[in-house]
């Protein structure tokens, strides 16, 4: 009995005096660090240090693979200091989920600043020591991309991160975007605790009027309802932004059948295309630079050849393959340029890592950039592809949403996938954990064996039409209707990953078609290509079911991509000739587009999430606009700010009837809009 009490004694005297060691001398203040790390610990660094990297407080790692033994550091800092806390993977891909669940903690006195394990290769906190009361971090600007173009209504989001010890209920914010006014909202309702994060969207969307460098500035103005940040240094967030002109392409559609049009052949195998699937213009049409994917084998992976100054005089290409295109770009079926100049892929193959096992393949998403795409300069082992995601084998095709966002044809499962890669990974690198995709399995499509299934979005309407190639036919399904019905479980981990119900969906082309490929949009008229008989169709699309015009006849068979270019014509690949072709009207009708000047064109309407109105002409620049809600209370109130087009953000409306009431002059207009 009295050796046990003896141990007993022992114990607690080692214990306390090890609590008494690790406490900070007087005048410093105790951080402390945990660290669960993955299965790849030898990857895994970290460092405390001061403002702009110096002094060097402490750091640690690397530790040992395979071992996920928790790791606890004590720190000691000079009160009053002013911390920088990094976390380092050398792979890219964090500590959390993709080999592993590691994650880490930081705390100061008690109160933790800092939590994660989901980034990319470093992920950095800026706090005091002690914690201040009331100071949050603005993170990067995350929406509008570097790169957009005129009249693209965008989201301004970003997101911020509480370094204060006092729980957040509300903010205040601000953004300026180019010469446009201040917009300032409070968010309210909030819960962010301590180290907790934040993601900020403005109801107020964007639009861009004006080509050339912009700025958009984002800013803190209170916390909790008045109080203001204690340091100041990192309540401002600013992104510069090249604005190009945006896509005006001309309807001259009909055009095409009112006499024989001119053929000129663009390229051929001397440029090195090895059937061509698809094509595509860079979202500057300015540029005038085409871009087309071939199948190439599935071994060595597909590639690319691109057209600088394409069907003119100076015409010149480039063929390029990324290092990896075994994976990232095997068997591509087809290609689709955001607005942000990044452009995703759709791999054909069923298991991109060719080996048997689960499969892991769904659409790529690229740089535009020369000095980026196919130079596999990232500091990752993954060739130079921006991000990839992985539910989607035999994906068949790919259009544009917006931002990072795709619609992919699943060829594997016969239906329809939504898949947002948010922010890129960057070239070369793996990290996937803030990626949303969205399953519509109600849109039952076929893949054909051999021939792709294009598709392309109307952002207009926000009607995605659908080549059904095995099916011979032509779908479209309203990507403003449907919610979540359940949460699936995918091959890696992701931010979100849902199966949808209640998408509306319906066959628009069920006859004519034997072997539909190829497919584009513009304002009312709609083109599809035929694989066997080289064809390409006209249709209405402004009625239901849509109106055939005629065709065209291309040649010989084997026609798969299909693009309007910059000008109206109509470009297209053939896979089995191994070219592409342009196709120029040899007439031109004039067409007079009468617009109403008092009209006000609301859409899309029922409305889910993006509210557009656009105005006519005779409508004054102090216009004002107010939207009530069904218990009229006013939720909207701006003036049209000299703008054709104004949007708004309601996702987070309730569902009902809305009010708008525009006041112009002396005149009210007045129309009902329902949210759902």
């Amino acid at each position: 009995m009295r050796i046990f009490t003896f141990f007993m004694i022992f114990i607690m005297f080692f214990c306390i005096n090890k609590i008494v060691l690790s406490q900070c001398s007087a005048g410093e203040t105790l951080i402390q660090l945990n660290i669960v790390p993955d299965d790849w610990g030898s990857e895994i660094t970290w460092q405390f240090t001061g403002p702009g990297g110096s002094p060097t407080y402490s750091s640690g790692g690397p530790y040992f693979d395979n071992n996920t033994t928790p790791v606890n550091e004590d720190v000691c800092v000079p009160t009053g200091t002013q911390v920088i806390f990094t976390i380092f993977d050398s792979y890219g891909d964090g500590i959390c989920c993709s080999e592993g669940n590691g994650s880490y903690s930081v705390t100061v006195n008690g109160v933790m600043v800092a939590t994660g394990g989901e980034y990319s290769t470093s992920e950095s906190t800026t706090f005091f020591a002690p914690v201040l009361a009331y100071d949050i971090s603005m993170d990067p600007i995350t929406s509008p991309f570097p790169v957009l173009g005129t009249g693209e209504t965008v989201s301004v989001k970003g997101s911020l991160r509480n370094t204060s010890s006092t729980t957040i209920s509300s903010l205040t914010l601000s953004y300026k975007a180019g010469s446009e006014p201040v917009v300032t909202e409070t968010f309210n309702g909030l819960s962010v605790a301590p180290a907790g994060e934040y993601q900020i969207e403005f109801s107020t969307l964007w639009t861009p009027l004006v080509t050339g460098n912009q700025a958009i500035r984002v800013w803190l103005n209170y916390i909790n309802a008045g109080n203001l940040d204690l340091y100041n240094d990192n309540d401002t967030v600013n992104i510069n932004l090249d604005v190009y002109q945006g896509a005006v392409i001309p309807n001259r559609m009909d055009d095409f059948l009112a006499a024989p049009p001119v053929y000129s052949t663009i390229a051929t195998s001397s440029n090195q295309l090895n059937k061509p699937t698809d094509l595509d213009f860079h979202s500057d049409l300015n540029r005038k630079e085409l871009w087309v994917i071939n199948e190439d084998t599935e071994i060595t992976g597909g590639s690319t050849v691109t057209i600088f100054n394409a069907g003119l005089s100076n015409q010149s290409s480039v063929y390029l393959r990324d290092g990896n295109a075994w994976h990232f770009m095997s068997l591509p079926t087809a290609l689709a340029f955001g607005t942000n100049s990044n452009w995703a892929s759709s791999p054909g193959v069923y298991d991109a890592n060719h080996d048997g096992g689960a499969p892991f393949t769904g659409p790529t998403l690229w740089s535009s950039d020369m000095s980026i795409y196919a130079q596999n300069a990232g500091p990752g082992t993954n060739g130079s592809h921006l991000d990839m995601l992985h539910e989607t084998p035999h994906g068949m095709g790919i259009a544009h949403h917006k931002d990072n966002a795709y619609w992919v044809f699943d060829g594997n499962s016969g239906n329809i996938v939504y898949y947002d890669f948010v922010q890129d990974h960057g070239p070369g690198q793996s990290y996937h954990g803030d990626a949303i995709i969205k399953r519509y399995p109600q849109v039952s499509v076929l893949k054909d064996s051999y021939v792709p299934s294009h598709l392309i979005l109307d952002k207009n309407t926000g009607w995605l039409y659908i080549v059904d190639t095995g099916n011979d036919r032509v779908l479209r399904m309203n990507t403003n209707t449907g919610t979540v019905q359940s949460a699936l479980t995918g091959y890696e981990a992701v931010a979100e990953y849902s199966q949808m119900t209640g998408v509306v969906s319906e066959t628009v082309i069920d006859t004519g078609l034997t072997r539909p490929c190829g497919i584009d949009i513009v304002d009312n008229r709609m083109i599809i290509g035929d694989y066997n008989t080289g064809d390409i169709r006209f249709y209405d699309i402004s009625v239901n079911p849509v109106n055939y015009l005629g065709s065209l006849s291309t040649g010989p068979s084997g026609l798969t991509g299909l693009k309007i270019g910059p000008e109206g014509n109509i470009w297209f690949t053939n896979r089995l000739t191994n070219r592409v072709r342009k196709i120029v009207p040899s007439v031109t009708t004039d067409i007079e587009v009468v617009q109403e000047p008092m009209e006000i064109h609301v859409f899309p309407n029922p409305v889910e999430d993006q509210l557009n109105l656009h105005f006519g002409d005779k409508f004054d620049f102090s216009a004002l606009i107010r939207i009530s809600d069904p218990l009229g209370r006013t939720i909207v109130e701006t003036s049209l700010n000299n703008k054709k087009q104004i949007s708004f953000n309601c996702s987070d409306w309730l569902e009902g009837m809305y009010l708008l009431s525009v006041q112009n002059g002396k005149e009210n207009i007045s129309k009902i809009i329902q949210v759902r």
